[in-house]
């Protein structure tokens, strides 16, 4: 495949994190991302660099490798708190040797705008810093609720107003769809994707209908998203990192049936990362049909 596939961790959120790892890696997935219920288990241990052993040990003995993994975002990023959660975090992914760390700029809602932006932009400074030299990268994400951050001018607006160093950019498909279809911007995914260019190092590929955020696979919803440009967009910026489902939506079922889930996921993008898709005459719903 052009890009490694991969599923975020929390599709199997009711078992221990390399119980979960080795339960992909036997439905033939050989990539990951680690997310925020098996984050909250590895950080319970106490020793963040032991815990990163660990995840890296479990992985390894699996054939599997965890590049990308999800930083909390629960009391958001406008104060030192933030600093006392994420710095461990990234401890963590260091040791684990997870090379792409997924930030949410959240938080701050009782703050102006100005004063918000402010913040962010000192605190992924201070995070920046911090993962110097370790071979971690911030990842800032596209947000669907924060409209300061939900295109790719204002994320390289943060990125560049930060100094620029270990950070690059994370598009989350679905938040975009939404923004999107709830006109809170104009910007396709392909122009999100394009614009980013060389910036874009992690993806959240997921799926919905433009009213919630539902987290499905592509082709899930009825007003979906045109995954046809997404995916020749990618290739025209010459996208090289984890092509990675964040389909918490799907893991609502019992083990045997995610478990299916993830054989058609697997065949689903193979396809989509095919010469055949991209040549493929299916046509996408109009965004404006609802």
């Amino acid at each position: 495949m052009k890009y490694p596939v991969s599923v975020w961790l929390d599709y199997f959120y009711d078992l221990p994190f390399d119980k979960a790892i080795a339960r992909l890696a036997k439905a033939g997935f050989t990539h990951g991302e680690l997310s925020l219920t098996h984050l909250k288990e590895l950080m319970a241990m106490g020793n963040p660099t032991a815990a990163g052993k660990r995840l890296r040990q479990a992985a390894d003995s699996c054939g599997y490798a965890i590049p990308q993994g999800h930083l909390s975002f629960i009391g958001g990023l406008c104060d030192d708190s933030a600093m006392e959660r994420l710095m461990p975090e990234l401890d963590m992914f260091a040791a684990a040797g997870i090379g792409k760390a997924i930030l949410h700029t959240n938080g701050g809602k009782e703050l102006s705008d100005e004063a918000r932006y402010d913040r962010w932009v000192h605190y992924v400074r201070k995070l920046s810093e911090y993962v110097e030299g370790t071979g971690v990268t911030l990842c800032v994400e596209n947000m669907f609720s924060i409209p300061q951050c939900s295109t790719v001018q204002q994320i390289k607006s943060i990125i560049d107003d930060a100094g620029g160093r270990n950070l690059a950019i994370c598009l989350d498909t679905g938040h975009l769809h939404l923004s999107r279809i709830n006109h809170l911007t104009e910007q396709t995914h392909r122009e999100f994707i394009l614009g980013a260019g060389e910036l874009l190092q992690a993806l959240h590929i997921t799926e919905n209908n433009g009213v919630k955020d539902t987290h499905q696979m592509p082709f899930s919803a009825r007003y979906g998203i045109d995954w046809k440009e997404v995916i020749t967009a990618l290739d025209e910026i010459g996208y090289k990192d984890l092509f990675n489902l964040e389909i918490l939506g799907e893991r609502i079922a019992p083990l045997p049936i995610r478990d299916a889930k993830l054989s058609f996921a697997l065949a689903m993008c193979g396809y989509m990362l095919s010469e055949d898709f991209l040549t493929d005459p299916y046509v996408y719903p109009s965004y404006d049909v609802r």
